[in-house]
């Protein structure tokens, strides 16, 4: 009898640890990432609210390209599953192409 309430605590431990791990990933996923590195300007909080979802600040940094390409990187996003309407893709278009426009060489 005393070994079933050691396996039955052990068991009882196991899972009061899963479900405090568990509880603490989905805080944790819940919290906006930080955008160093993100000036403001129009359309900001639109590029951070709808694309920080998937992707990481790093991104923009290592993928620029002029309004035109980030348009079309938007609108491949559309056809990936992205529920976006034109001004929401017209702003983050502007922004990107403002903010992370191709590096003069």
């Amino acid at each position: 009898m005393e070994a079933m309430k050691d396996g039955t605590h052990l068991s009882s431990v196991v899972f009061a640890l899963l479900g405090a791990l568990l509880l603490s990933r989905a805080a944790l996923a819940q919290d906006r990432p930080k955008a160093p590195g993100f000036p403001d300007a129009p359309g900001k909080e639109t590029l951070l609210a709808k694309c920080f979802q998937c992707h990481s600040a790093g991104m923009w940094m290592d993928h620029r390209q002029d309004r035109r390409g980030w348009e079309s990187v938007l609108y491949r996003m559309v056809g990936r599953g992205a529920l976006w309407t034109e001004e929401e893709i017209k702003a983050m278009a502007d922004y990107l192409g403002t903010v992370y426009a191709r590096r003069p060489q």
